[in-house]
């Protein structure tokens, strides 16, 4: 999400990084707006609408790994990376914290040392977990990259589909059992199979010569078959009696529908052009904005009140959601993205200076032997 390792910017990518932090805004906005009822309980047109849209996004964050895997793959790890990531978290987690702490805005309970310690140590806490366990996996990347490398494309597609049988197949097929690790895709154990995926795509580009619009079309199917698995559940429950519990089983990160639309949207971007200076400078400045974008929008104490003060929950039923979630949505970008940006030109302040660069150098033994090159 953070993008970091990205040393030439792709528009495209770019572009994509932008369509899945709106994907992830919209997200919140059914789910944390309540706007999406009990799966069994829909009754209305939006309801099913709502729904409808949850599946087309679910492939979001499955999105954002693989493009951090897509150029980590062939970056180098180094600590300033790493602690400008680390530094951005804090800032965002710090200062909205502190603003509603000292105006009085966070709630009671707000200054107990279970939430101190969420806003004070947001990373290893995990009051952002996409945040914690991204850290995670740049931390990582490095070994994750000489195993790659090591690799032979034969036992690169046998890791593949070892790892995609661990850790979505079994819970896709068999969601009644215990699966050996499932936290629905929000954790490391994912994100690492979606990195070994990443750089697959990334080494081997000549399978993937299909047509872009063939991808598209895949990218759709999958996500009607993730809604469409879950009325065709519920028509079994109302005749047996039973697997109506699993209709929303395959909203998750890791189930093999959304992990398959996941990579066909992803494979679709990397087919497109993008050409104009003027635009790809736009798509770049708002794409280098997304990471931002999602720590402001989901702090621990606004990833529910945003909702609120747009009057989503009172818009839910009304024949204009669609507008009206169309519009939040891009509020919520807009605003956030300029606050990011901000943000970023008062680090560049810091970050970009000699002084601040020449504090790393000292470190560059230990980098070069995490990136193999001593």
């Amino acid at each position: 999400m953070a993008g970091t390792g990205v040393k030439s910017r792709q528009s495209n990518m770019e572009l994509l990084r932008v369509v899945a932090m709106l994907m992830i805004i919209t997200l919140h906005y059914l789910d944390k707006g309540n706007v999406l009822p009990e799966f069994a309980e829909m009754s209305k047109a939006n309801h099913y609408i709502a729904w409808l849209l949850e599946s087309f996004c679910y492939v979001a964050v499955n999105i954002y790994v693989l493009i951090s895997g897509y150029f980590l793959t062939t970056s180098k790890f180094t600590l300033k990376k790493l602690v400008v990531l680390w530094g951005q978290i804090l800032f965002y987690s710090w200062v909205i914290g502190g603003i509603f702490l000292l105006s009085g805005m966070a709630g009671e309970g707000a200054t107990s040392l279970y939430e101190l310690i969420f806003v004070a140590l947001p990373v290893t806490a995990g009051h952002y977990w996409f945040a914690t366990i991204y850290v995670l996996l740049f931390a990582v990347s490095p070994f994750l990259n000489a195993a790659i490398e090591k690799m032979s494309k034969q036992q690169h597609r046998v890791c593949i589909v070892v790892l995609v049988t661990i850790f979505s197949l079994w819970n896709t097929i068999l969601p009644m059992t215990i699966p050996l690790a499932d936290g629905e895709g929000m954790d490391i154990a994912w994100f690492v199979c979606l990195y070994v995926i990443a750089a697959y795509l990334r080494k081997y580009p000549e399978d993937r010569k299909r047509k872009g619009y063939l991808y598209v079309l895949g990218y759709v199917l999958c996500s009607v078959l993730v809604f469409g698995a879950g009325l065709a559940l519920l028509w079994v429950n109302t005749v047996t009696g039973k697997l109506g519990g699993y209709a929303t089983n395959w909203y998750a990160y890791n189930s093999l529908p959304v992990l398959l639309g996941s990579v066909c949207l992803f494979v679709a971007f990397t087919k497109m052009e993008i050409k104009g200076g003027g635009v790809s400078k736009v798509i770049n400045t708002l794409a280098g904005a997304t990471f931002g974008v999602y720590l402001i929008h989901e702090h621990r104490y606004l990833r529910y009140l945003w909702q609120q003060w747009l009057g989503v929950e009172q818009n839910a039923t009304q024949p204009w959601m669609i507008l009206h979630l169309i519009g939040s949505v891009l509020l919520v970008f807009v605003v956030c993205a300029i606050v990011e940006l901000i943000r970023k030109w008062l680090f560049s302040l810091v970050t970009e200076r000699k002084w601040f660069c020449k504090i790393f150098e000292r470190f560059a033994k230990i980098e070069s032997k995490m990136n193999g090159d001593a």
